[in-house]
């Protein structure tokens, strides 16, 4: 017969006494691997998390560029007011990732070879960054079309071109 060549299994009730014995055993184990599991995706979220806020930051920067006056002629005074604001940048951006939280300035030739310098920041130190910081220097935003704050629209209201001026 079958019950010759195979050896009869235990009870359901006795397989599940057996499985609680292991389980009980081995608790401390079970329970250390499931917290580290746990930490382990918590960091994981976090990282994420602060990646994409890193992300979002630096796809929000707003550049300013310089515009000086024909007679512009810094002195020292006024270096260290514009290194001053620079420096103020960071604490108005607030809390964002140390990666998109720096001021960049930047000096380039422009396609009339004139030389262009400015500098760019957080969006949330836009504020601070369009103040100007030299004497006789105008600050304007680069892109303006990117700069939300710098167009003002009323609804209902034509601009003044399309009305006739004053």
């Amino acid at each position: 017969m079958l019950s010759d060549v195979v050896p009869q299994g235990l009870g359901a009730g006795a397989g599940f006494g057996i499985v609680g014995e292991v389980a009980i055993s081995h608790v401390a184990w079970v329970l250390t691997a499931s917290a580290v599991a746990v930490a382990l995706l918590c960091w994981v979220a976090a990282a994420v998390w602060w990646r994409r806020r890193t992300a979002q930051a630096l796809a929000g920067r707003r550049r300013f560029t310089m515009v000086p006056a024909a007679s512009f002629d810094p002195q020292l005074a006024d270096i260290r007011q514009a290194a001053a604001r620079l420096s103020q940048a960071r604490a108005a951006a607030g809390s964002i990732p140390q990666r998109a939280a720096a001021t960049r300035i930047w000096v380039t030739a422009g396609a009339d070879g004139q030389l262009e310098y400015g500098w760019e920041g957080p969006e949330r130190a836009a504020s601070v960054l369009r103040l100007a910081s030299y004497r006789q220097v105008e600050v304007l935003a680069v892109g303006a079309a990117r700069d939300r704050s710098s167009q003002v629209r009323f609804e209902g209201v034509a601009p003044l071109a399309e009305r006739g001026g004053w």
